[in-house]
């Protein structure tokens, strides 16, 4: 039987209005951070986790790149666990752009201290002769929900 162990959320915009720092081209930029708390798990572990990031491209003067990684752990040097990405195309007609995304985490080892983080990055990248500024506008949002087997 399949019990639900914890589910958090990590809202950092609901997209009233633009965020703030703006992305640094090809940085990632920490967007959300779940910290899931995991007491007596089965023998099976997963987690399922969901997101959004919006981006302006009203301003862009070139089409750009958006990914987002999903780690598990503190930081974007532990556990690579997802990865996807779009175009941002620079064109106002075409903004803003969404990327939202769901990827699951399988087989995931029992924490020793009885919480399992992820931690969601988004990277926006374009051609560095631009200087490009205020492209987070938002929501931006994380789910994730912890898994495991009887």
């Amino acid at each position: 039987m399949v019990k639900t162990l914890d589910a958090r959320t990590s809202q950092g915009s609901n997209g009233q209005q633009v965020l703030h720092p703006s992305f640094t081209n090809g940085v990632p930029l920490l967007f959300a951070q779940v910290g899931l708390q995991v007491s007596n798990p089965g023998m099976w572990i997963r987690t399922l986790f969901s997101g959004i990031v919006e981006v302006t491209a009203s301003e862009l003067p070139v089409n750009g790149n958006l990914v987002i990684e999903v780690y598990r752990g503190l930081g974007s040097s532990q556990q690579l666990v997802y990865a996807t990405g779009t175009i941002v195309l620079a064109n106002p007609f075409f903004s803003p752009s969404v990327l939202s995304f769901t990827g699951s985490d399988f087989n995931v080892p029992p924490p020793g201290n009885g919480q399992i983080v992820y931690s969601a990055y988004a990277i926006f990248s374009y051609n560095p002769i631009y200087n490009v500024s205020n492209v987070r506008l938002g929501p931006e949002s994380f789910n994730a929900t912890v898994y495991s087997d009887d």
